[in-house]
């Protein structure tokens, strides 16, 4: 009877649960491209065994059967739940549910137990569903997408389950009311999970703009020059007053404190302090407890390098992350006074080229505790801090010694840091750059991201004037870049986020043109957005043409709202793609004639059989070659991707 039953309800419901779980399949499959870790994958899975499991019973309607295929799909479903926990939830949910289908198997075909109800030994599937449900401790790692999908999901297919299990031996599984109402309510769970997860996607990706603008403006603040006018000791103590201020406002840190290490001393001294900060190191024992005693103290001691907790950083430099202080016995307690004492500490190193210049330490005390967000926000401003103190100091150096030529070494010293060294093959493509500076420093830039095996972003811009305030702005450009190129989002995307973080930062005299080119290596697709840069030249090795790519915008840094485009490209094999600076277009002979794009179209033809880095330095020469002895206004820089044939 129940076989004739389940027969009989095949029809419309099965096509409506195949449906769903074919949607649900479809939309894990388009978004598991934008995840990592894996999840959406497993729910995919779930997903085609639900439509081979109802396909199967359309044709074989036998209760026992599905009575089995139910014990899969809870294991299935426990398996993904307590992911990436695993542990010994899942070895529960393998014993309990292979002991079932066994006894299941054998009852159906061996006719063992026959007064023992297959229909209880579904309810060994809510065991790990439970378990799983109230397992609700957090795991490393499900601070991501599909993680937090599990996480808030976790209790409503727990419920589901438990519907879906009782709703069928109540209705019983033949019925139309469970085929055709109760299972397919269950399936949409699934397609409520994938648009939760987008949310969830959308959602990181807000937060994740709002850390960049808010990163971006800290290091702007931190990078500014000192005030003129002042004399060295007076505008390297505003610049560290100013510099620790920035930092305790943007990280939210009720006190903080620099010291820098003594030239030719292995000590720390204290440099710079905000707010209320309480001495992370035991204080004598004979040294009177009262605010102002303490305060005159820290300012004049010394402390030797790998002692106590600030030591311990300068010593091993290596950051320090102390979210409860009273738990951690390495915290000293020099008294009951609440300004003596602190809840949370973090202390990063300031690094010039692997050399410790000192330590940044920052301390709550009313606020809570410090936050991992918070700790890497410490991190990159201090990084980026040491770079501004080392600058400060070179900049005062030059100061003092009249050396106009300071400038421009330092600002060159900031270009050569952050060009890349090398340009290693990715896949089947090879890279090869040059840049020719018309007066020493050149406001030229260029980068290779790689962001996956497979893919990177290119970025080629040009910044408007010289020196040191051209160099802080490309400094900002590639702080930018390499914050966001980790993203989803697509090339016009990233442009319209560098533009927004550029934006109000800099005034019209520094605006700076920009063209980035994401490229998928595997697939050979590019994606090219442009910022009133030059087009991007493509040599296509079947037509042997050159292809020109232009996009019409307006440089980043003029207006916050700008909205980028992009257009899309392939590269075949053999084929090369070349990105230039208008120096190159714009070099000059002694009869006032411009190279022009069409002499550059030539140069790269002709080139089309040389390794990648020599073509670059092929194809200047050839611009060298036509300007001759002309002095050229603007720098000149061309950056090639080849693809190999």
């Amino acid at each position: 009877m129940l076989s004739e039953s389940l027969s009989q309800t095949q029809g419309g419901p099965s096509l409506v649960k195949v449906a769903l779980a074919l949607v649900s399949f479809l939309l894990f499959m388009s978004l598991r491209r934008k995840e990592t870790e894996g999840v959406l994958t497993r729910y995919a899975v779930f997903a085609a065994f639900l439509i081979i499991r109802d396909c199967v019973f359309w044709l074989f309607p036998i209760p026992d059967l599905y009575r089995i295929s139910d014990l899969v799909v809870f294991a299935m479903l426990a398996s993904i739940s307590v992911a990436p926990r695993g542990d010994w939830v899942l070895w529960i949910t393998i014993v309990a549910d292979g002991a079932a289908i066994v006894l299941i198997g054998f009852k159906a075909a061996f006719g063992i137990a026959p007064g023992f109800p297959s229909e209880i030994l579904r309810y060994v599937a809510l065991v790990p569903i439970v378990v799983a449900a109230l397992k609700s401790s957090p795991a490393e790692g499900e601070s991501a997408p599909g993680w937090k999908v599990i996480g808030r999901m976790r209790s409503v297919m727990a419920a589901a389950s438990i519907v879906y299990l009782l709703a069928g031996s109540a209705l019983g599984i033949g019925s139309f009311w469970f085929q055709g109402i109760v299972i397919p309510l269950c399936y949409s769970c699934l397609i409520l999970l994938s648009f939760l997860y987008m949310k969830i996607v959308e959602e990181n990706l807000v937060s994740a703009v709002n850390y960049y603008e808010e990163s971006v403006d800290s290091l702007y603040e931190l990078l500014l020059p000192s005030e003129e006018g002042k004399s060295g000791a007076v505008a390297m103590q505003d610049a560290l007053d100013s510099m620790i201020r920035v930092i305790a406002e943007r990280t939210g840190a009720e006190g903080a404190a620099i010291l820098l290490v003594e030239e030719f001393e292995e000590v720390l001294a204290l440099r710079a302090m905000h707010g209320s900060f309480a001495p992370p190191f035991k204080l004598p024992e004979s040294l009177p407890r009262t605010e102002e005693r303490v305060t005159s103290f820290l300012r004049h001691a010394r402390f030797k390098l790998g002692e106590g907790l600030l030591g311990l950083v300068t010593g091993t430099g290596k950051p320090l992350f102390i979210a409860d202080a009273l738990l951690d016995q390495r915290v000293p307690r020099n008294g009951e006074e609440a300004w003596l004492s602190f809840s949370s500490l973090i202390a990063c190193p300031l690094l010039v080229r692997d050399r410790i210049i000192g330590v940044l330490a920052l301390e709550r005390s009313k606020d809570g505790a410090f936050t991992e967000s918070d700790f890497d926000r410490a991190k990159l401003l201090s990084s980026f801090g040491s770079i501004a103190i080392a600058n400060i100091f070179s900049f005062l150096e030059a100061a003092e010694k009249s050396d106009i030529e300071r400038e421009a070494t330092l600002a060159e010293g900031i270009q050569n840091t952050l060009l890349p060294k090398r340009l290693p093959p990715i896949g089947e493509f090879t890279f090869g750059a040059m840049t020719l500076a018309a007066r020493g420093v050149c406001s030229d830039y260029y980068d290779i991201i790689q962001t996956r095996p497979d893919r990177a972003v290119i970025a080629v811009g040009d910044v408007a004037g010289k020196g040191v305030a051209a160099g802080i702005i490309m400094v900002m450009i590639s702080s930018i870049l390499h914050l966001i190129t980790n993203s989803t989002k697509d090339t016009a995307t990233l442009m319209t986020w560098v533009n927004r973080g550029i934006t109000g930062q800099m005034d019209l005299d520094h605006f700076a043109t920009l063209g980035l080119v994401t490229a998928d290596f595997s697939t050979g697709l590019l994606e090219f957005s442009n910022a009133s840069h030059q087009p991007i030249l493509i040599y296509r090795r079947d037509s042997e043409a050159v292809e020109t790519v232009d996009m019409k915008s307006i440089p980043i840094g003029v207006e916050r709202g700008t909205g980028y485009s992009a257009k899309g490209l392939r590269l075949h094999s053999g084929d090369i793609l070349l990105m230039h600076t208008d120096g190159v277009v714009e070099a000059m002979n002694e009869q006032g004639k411009q190279f022009g794009r069409k002499n550059l179209a030539n140069a790269l033809s002709r080139c089309r059989d040389l390794p990648a880095k020599e073509m670059a330095e092929a194809i200047l020469g050839e611009v060298q070659d036509f300007s001759g002895k002309t002095r050229q206004h603007d720098d000149e820089t061309v950056l090639v991707m080849k693809a190999k044939l």
